[in-house]
């Protein structure tokens, strides 16, 4: 079974999961203020976990997921709220080539960019860079080697040498620490390519 169909089926099954930002949004929110973001591309939204608080908070929203089913939620979310922004099915990872250079002010990656090889990680790094306007920021969420493995959904972990060196060439770490479930959680600052 292909990682595509394992997610459409879980939001087929569970709807609205995981309905919690993660424990740092407050203050990536206010890492992102500080900064002059305005527009988030939030890759792999799902049910709008990071999409709806985004939106909250003032941010001009997009996001992505190949499943229908957690953009069909994501979606229906944000107009039960009468919020802006929207939430696209796609390929995050062939989606983001299409963007122009500079379309976005910040990018939220929680745990969606670490189902692929390390060439396609760093090449998804070098597309989100090329997206972001001079100086924007990512917000990356990726499993630390200490983190459990899924049984569902095979994971890339990372440890933070591996991380780093990933980073190194796109984004300037801004902030870096594990998260309650052993993740990285970084705040990278893009660096002109």
């Amino acid at each position: 079974m292909n990682g595509q169909k394992n997610w459409e089926d879980f939001y087929t099954k569970n709807n609205r999961f995981h309905l919690e930002p993660h424990p740092f949004f407050p203050s990536v929110v206010n890492v992102f203020k500080a900064h002059g973001v305005v527009s988030v591309l939030d890759l792999g939204c799902g049910s709008g976990r990071h999409l709806i608080p985004l939106a909250e908070n003032g941010f001009d929203v997009q996001g992505l997921d190949f499943s229908p089913a957690a953009v069909d939620t994501a979606q229906k979310w944000l107009q039960e709220k009468n919020l802006p922004g929207r939430a696209s099915i796609a390929d995050i990872h062939q989606e983001i080539k299409a963007f122009s250079d500079a379309s976005f002010d910040g990018v939220f990656a929680v745990d969606s960019l670490s189902y692929q090889s390390t060439t396609e990680f760093i090449e998804t790094l070098s597309q989100i860079n090329r997206l972001l306007r001079t100086g924007g920021l990512l917000f990356l969420v990726v499993p630390s080697k200490l983190a459990p493995k899924q049984e569902y959904f095979k994971q890339f972990h990372f440890n933070e040498e591996a991380l780093k060196l990933a980073l190194q060439d796109t984004f300037k770490i801004l902030e870096m620490r594990l998260d309650q479930d052993n993740h990285f959680s970084v705040i990278g600052q893009e660096i002109p390519s």
